[in-house]
């Protein structure tokens, strides 16, 4: 009788255990539109458990639903597999959000880079399916700005190939610069002006460059004009807004410079790319135990102004992250090219949070510290630099 009573046991734990498991099977394994934008407001309202599927989409002190701007969805169909983009808009650009999964929730894109009034929308360029990102916002209080971002696949990843200004509106005064042509190879744009100026008329190339998966221009014209009216710009800033340097103009690395400690926009780094631009100091070599396992040798990326600091370090071969990290990972992004990261946990007075990317046979990990108080008025500056980095595979 007593064995009779375990074996019926047994079988109702294993008939529970199967039913739970094939529920959440078909959730993760099948999303639409509106059970997207549920789980997504889920994980805005504080769900650990719906954030986690999302793999990390929201972040601390990010606002409830109510208080964004906007909360859009849209989706395409490319190469037989379906594709959402979620994009969500608040007042404050700190806590703009734009990511890419599939059908299965498996996360291609999170860019937290974003800024002001943004539509977004799927088409096709050149025969080619593009993410387009428009943002509409203003600096100094009088220079409205407009910028463009493209993001395709390339390689069985999303990624972020193109981004530059479109326009300028200084008191009534239109610069513009329109795409003209896109291919595979390069980018043509046209440039534009209502008024006299030097930079009317002008033509810019921006050719694909294969290390750093951005088109890219030796010239940049409009962007550097963008940037000197701003720099010239004396009115006071009152409203929020992100600035230069997390508005995605970057600080390209110079790779000539071979010092142990550098400014970052000196040195070359090897295996790996990341921008972190101007201001940053970096350290070769150095050997890290701190909120590790066991001790790994890597570089150090420094910020004395923001107390921050980003730390890389590559994992010996046939290792994963789970042999330094006690901390538990989200799922890992889809493709060749994997990058996968923990929660952003508290530890004292700071923010830690660890990202993995792992390519064919190397891994790397990046561990990001920095203060809790000034975590979120500096956020976008760290997802620059957490999103610039890339493993040479």
């Amino acid at each position: 009788m007593k064995l009779k009573q375990i074996l019926i046991l047994s079988l109702t734990i294993i008939i529970l255990t199967g039913c739970s498991d094939k529920k959440d099977t078909q959730k993760r394994t099948k999303i639409n539109g509106r059970s997207l934008s549920a789980l997504v407001e889920e994980a805005l309202w504080g769900s650990d458990e719906a954030n986690y599927e999302l793999s990390g989409l929201v972040s601390p002190g990010t606002p409830p639903p109510g208080q964004f701007n906007k909360l859009k969805i849209d989706s395409v169909f490319l190469n037989n597999s379906k594709f959402f983009s979620v994009l969500i808009e608040y007042p404050n650009p700190l806590f703009n959000t734009l990511a890419v999964y599939d059908e299965k929730l498996n996360l291609y894109l999170l860019d937290n880079s974003l800024n002001g009034n943004i539509t977004v929308h799927w088409d096709a360029l050149s025969g080619k399916k593009y993410l387009i990102a428009y943002e509409n916002f203003v600096s100094k209080d009088i220079l409205k700005l407009g910028r463009i971002s493209l993001y395709t696949f390339r390689d069985s990843l999303l990624q972020l190939v193109y981004r530059g200004f479109s326009k300028l509106d200084k008191a009534g005064k239109i610069y513009t610069q329109t795409i003209e042509s896109i291919s595979d190879e390069s980018i043509s744009t046209s440039i534009k002006s209502s008024v006299k100026s030097d930079i009317n008329n002008k033509a810019d190339i921006f050719y694909y460059d294969k290390e750093k998966h951005r088109y890219i221009s030796n010239a940049n014209i409009f962007n550097t004009f963008i940037l000197n009216e701003i720099k010239n710009a004396k009115w006071l800033i009152e409203k929020p807004e992100l600035t230069v340097e997390t508005a995605g103009v970057t600080n390209p690395v110079n790779k000539t410079g071979t010092n142990k400690e550098s400014e970052s926009s000196d040195v070359n780094f090897e295996g790996f790319q990341i921008e972190p631009g101007l201001g940053w100091k970096v350290l070769k070599n150095i050997s890290v135990s701190e909120n590790l396992g066991s001790k790994l040798t890597g570089t150090k990326i420094l910020s004395e102004k923001l107390g921050a600091q980003i730390t890389i370090l590559k994992l010996p071969a046939g290792t994963t992250a789970e042999k330094y990290v006690k901390y538990k990972f989200g799922k890992p992004t889809k493709g060749d090219y994997k990058v996968r990261s923990t929660k952003l946990l508290k530890t004292g007075k700071n923010y830690i949070q660890y990202t993995e990317h792992s390519c064919g046979n190397k891994t790397y990990i990046l561990i990001l510290q920095a203060p809790k108080n000034t975590f979120n008025k500096y956020k976008n500056i760290y997802d620059e630099i957490q999103t610039s980095f890339f493993i040479e595979c």
